[in-house]
This record gives structure tokens, C-alpha cells and sequence, in this order.
């Protein structure tokens, strides 16, 4: 059960379904706090509600969905936003597309209730539903014309706030994981996309999951007891 009731916005074109899984997650502790079958009815529940988690159909009326959800993830990267698609096989072939897009997840929707209460457990959490190759097969060399970013210019706290990005928090999220102010963390975040020369949170993420294999455990965890 989810420690309080996450805002929730279902916007799927298919009425039965959206009211199935509206039913399931409200019996689940989450609040649907509005409904649509459009994107334009969608532009409203988020300007009306302020959704934590935003569960969307691939297929939803009125545009590219996954165009919106970039859209999306960069007006509001504090929400959450999970893809559904028809059948399995289906959300196993966009997960990489769904992923650079900026959806937290991407689900499909043969899946039982329970399935859908999990996802929604982990996203209120802060995680992300792709699995981690999916995210490191997404990842491309950054096009960089000076000396490579590098783990080993990042302090420890930096190098921890990081990791928190790879796993997609929020600064709030992150605020509060490491007991730090809202404004101390985001100005840790702006500090690591200026030094490792990336443009927004998941080219971090995307730049920790690819280095740190080879890094972790060298420069930057030398210098931990320094800060």
C-alpha cells in the first residue's frame, strides 16, 4: 500500500479499460483525481490537477503521444508518466523509444490489476520501470569538441546525487533521500549537468549508467570522506 494518496490522471481512449483500472488503483489507496479519452481533455487535468503520476494511452486522440510526453517531461519533470500500449510484445518493442521520450515506464495492457498497483508503487517511490539495458542501449557517445566529461569532476555529493538521477528522482525526491534543502539540491543538479556537459536530468542519468561501471570505485569514491 502507497505511504498516502498519489494524484493520479488515466487518460486512455478506451472507456471500460480506463474505468477498470480506475477502479483497481482508487481500491488501492491512489486518488484518480480526473479522467480523459483526448490529449486536449488531458491539457486540462494536468492544468487542473497537478498529477503526481499521469497513466497514458499510446494511441490517445490528438497528437504524437510520445512528442507530448517530451513535452511533458520537460514542462514537469516531477511527474511521473507511464505508456500503455495494447498487447506485450508491443511494449517490449518501445521501451527505448519510450524511454528517450521521458516515460517512466512503458507497460502494456494485458497485464492483471496487480501489475498496474506495482507500477504505480514504484513510480509514486521515484523508480523507473525500464529495466537497466533497456537504458544503457539507449545511451549514445555525448558529441562533445573539448576534453570528455568525466566522473572524477564530480565532488562525492555530487557523485550521490548522480546515482539518485540514474534512478530517476526528482529534487524534492532527492532533497529528501540525503536530507538536504529543495534549493541545495537543485543547485547540485545544475552543477553536474554544467560539469559533465549534458543538456537535462536523464543525459546525467544516461552518462552515470554508462561510466560508472568502470568508475565508481575509483577517483570520486577516494575522495568521499573530503566533503
Amino acid at each position: 500500500m502507497a505511504s498516502r494518496r498519489a494524484r493520479i490522471v488515466l487518460a486512455d481512449r478506451h472507456y471500460l479499460f480506463r474505468q477498470s483500472l480506475a477502479h483497481h488503483l482508487q481500491s488501492g489507496g491512489y486518488l484518480v483525481v480526473c479522467e480523459t479519452d483526448n490529449l486536449e481533455g488531458l491539457d486540462r487535468c494536468m492544468i487542473d490537477t497537478e498529477p503526481e503520476i499521469v497513466i497514458l494511452d499510446r494511441y490517445l486522440p490528438g497528437g504524437d503521444i510520445l512528442e507530448y510526453i517530451h513535452m511533458l517531461n520537460t514542462l514537469q519533470p516531477q511527474t511521473a508518466l507511464l505508456l500503455l500500449v495494447a498487447y506485450e510484445h508491443e511494449a517490449a518493442g518501445l521501451q527505448t523509444q519510450a524511454f528517450l521520450a521521458g516515460a517512466a515506464g512503458c507497460l502494456s495492457k494485458e497485464l492483471p490489476a496487480a501489475a498496474y498497483l506495482h507500477a504505480v508503487r514504484r513510480l509514486q517511490e521515484g523508480q523507473l520501470l525500464f529495466a537497466a539495458d533497456v537504458m544503457r542501449r539507449a545511451v549514445r557517445p555525448p558529441a562533445v569538441s573539448g576534453p570528455a566529461a568525466s566522473l572524477h569532476d564530480l565532488t562525492a555529493r555530487e557523485i550521490e546525487i548522480l546515482q539518485l538521477l540514474a534512478e530517476g528522482l526528482g529534487n524534492r525526491e532527492i532533497a529528501g533521500r540525503l536530507d538536504i534543502s529543495y534549493n541545495t539540491a537543485m543547485k547540485h543538479v545544475s552543477n553536474i549537468l554544467a560539469k559533465l556537459k549534458v543538456s537535462n536530468r536523464m543525459e546525467a542519468g544516461l552518462f552515470f549508467l554508462r561510466h560508472a561501471p568502470d568508475e565508481l570505485h575509483t577517483g570520486w569514491k577516494q575522495r568521499s570522506g573530503s566533503r
